[in-house]
């Protein structure tokens, strides 16, 4: 098959990763807010790719506006990838410390900045804007509140419940997170990625603002794959319905739900597509006039594909599929970034 244009970016930056030039040599790595600059909505059909590319941290970010969530203090590494020409870009911060990495350190022509977040937990706009163009990326960069700040398990009177004291057989990314990033009213609409805004990963428990979500940068990344594969194979799909994204502890023992769901981490979400009528329930997206799990095998055998392939591997997790419950939900597919393949 054709290869979409986020998959040819994600193919073009795994050879590029793979090149001994300086600048990776170069980087170490990845370790009251002002006003948000919100970005418009993607509107069209698949994802709204930028006609640039940079890499921050350890993701290869291919879109005009995303989002990252770090500690207080962290660093990241910020530079243009995949450029086919010499150019020069400028990066501006909201907040924080914004650092030229030395040129001597660099190939001849590359950028690279290092920016280290300020220690007020908040939202501090990050962006990149090439000269020549002056095509320009908003990166979101949440500092989030440290874990530390949870008390008998409420943070500012969220309640978040307590995460499992030993992780499920000794994986790290079943360390309780560091922190978590703190959503309000006036920021629950920043968009996180072209077609998903922060508030559509909360909780859905009952509660009051601030409430806090844990988030994964890659998760983001995957969902925006599956949107764009979906438009590629003709179904109208212009986003995905978030059904469930975090879920905190407590939430989700309320549920009933294993302790060690990724959704507890912010690594997962129940997914449909949503959108003629927009009912809140999937759309019959095999034509045959029922909404049931057919449906939701529509996107499941989707994304099994892609599954197969070399390139996907920085994106392998777990993927269900579920069927309606009648009075309840519809039929939905979850899909998370554990790092290693798992099916139910």
């Amino acid at each position: 098959m054709s290869l979409p244009r986020h998959i040819a970016t994600i193919v073009l930056t795994l050879t590029w990763l793979a090149l001994p030039i300086a600048s990776q040599a170069a980087l170490p790595p990845a370790e009251s807010s002002p006003p948000i600059e919100r970005s418009p909505a993607a509107t069209e059909q698949g994802t709204a790719l930028a006609t640039l590319s940079i890499k921050v941290g350890d993701e290869i970010i291919p879109y005009p506006v995303f989002a990252i969530y770090l500690m207080p203090g962290e660093r990241r590494s910020i530079e243009p990838v995949l450029e086919t020409q010499t150019s020069r870009f400028e990066v501006a911060a909201a907040g924080g410390t914004l650092e030229s990495v030395d040129s001597q350190l660099l190939g001849d022509g590359e950028q690279a900045w290092l920016w280290t977040a300020p220690d007020t937990p908040g939202v501090y706009p990050l962006t990149v804007r090439r000269s020549d163009d002056s095509v320009m990326m908003t990166v979101h960069a949440f500092v989030m509140t440290p874990a530390s700040d949870v008390i008998n398990g409420r943070l500012n009177g969220y309640r978040l419940g307590g995460y499992p004291q030993q992780a499920l057989r000794g994986q790290a990314i079943y360390d309780p997170p560091e922190g978590f990033v703190e959503v309000t009213d006036a920021n629950r609409d920043t968009r996180i990625s072209p077609h998903f805004t922060l508030g559509e990963f909360v909780a859905k428990q009952r509660s009051d603002y601030p409430k806090y979500v844990a988030l994964r940068e890659r998760l983001l990344l995957k969902l925006e794959m599956i949107v764009e594969q979906l438009a590629e194979a003709g179904y109208q799909a212009s986003g995905l319905h978030i059904m469930s994204g975090f879920r905190t502890p407590w939430y989700n023992a309320s549920i009933g739900n294993v302790p060690y769901s990724r959704h507890v981490w912010g690594g997962a979400a129940d997914i449909f597509v949503d959108e003629a009528p927009k009912d809140g329930v999937m759309d019959d997206l095999n034509g045959d006039g029922r909404i049931d799990v057919a449906d939701a095998r529509v996107i499941y055998n989707l994304i099994e594909t892609l599954s197969q392939e070399r390139w996907y591997q920085p994106f392998v997790g777990g993927m269900g599929l579920y069927g309606p419950k009648p009075g309840v939900r519809g039929p939905f597919v979850h899909v998370d970034v554990r790092g290693f393949r798992a099916r139910w």
